[in-house]
């Protein structure tokens, strides 16, 4: 099964590397796609920057399509009680 994102595409960005204070280890930092979600609640419906982390070849394709909607392939996980994507 392949889970499939349709959004527009509202900014793009690398995050800075990661630094394990415990072990020194660095990770290189991911590629996100930013997307904004609107989302209902009691007082009205407010939109939400949603941060999704992409693979570098992804990234690259993607970098020329800011403001525009495209189609991605995701994977999702739970954090806190509330659904997070990755692209794959």
């Amino acid at each position: 099964m392949e889970l499939l994102a349709k959004l527009k595409i509202d900014n793009i960005y690398k995050a800075k590397d990661f630094v394990d204070k415990k072990t020194g280890e660095t990770t290189a930092g991911k590629w996100k796609l930013q997307t904004f979600e609107k989302v209902d609640s009691e007082q009205g419906q407010q939109m939400k920057l949603v941060d999704i982390s992409i693979p570098d070849e992804l990234a690259k394709s993607l970098e020329k399509k800011i403001g525009e909607t495209v189609t991605i392939p995701v994977a999702t996980f739970i954090n806190n009680n509330r659904v997070g994507y990755y692209g794959v």
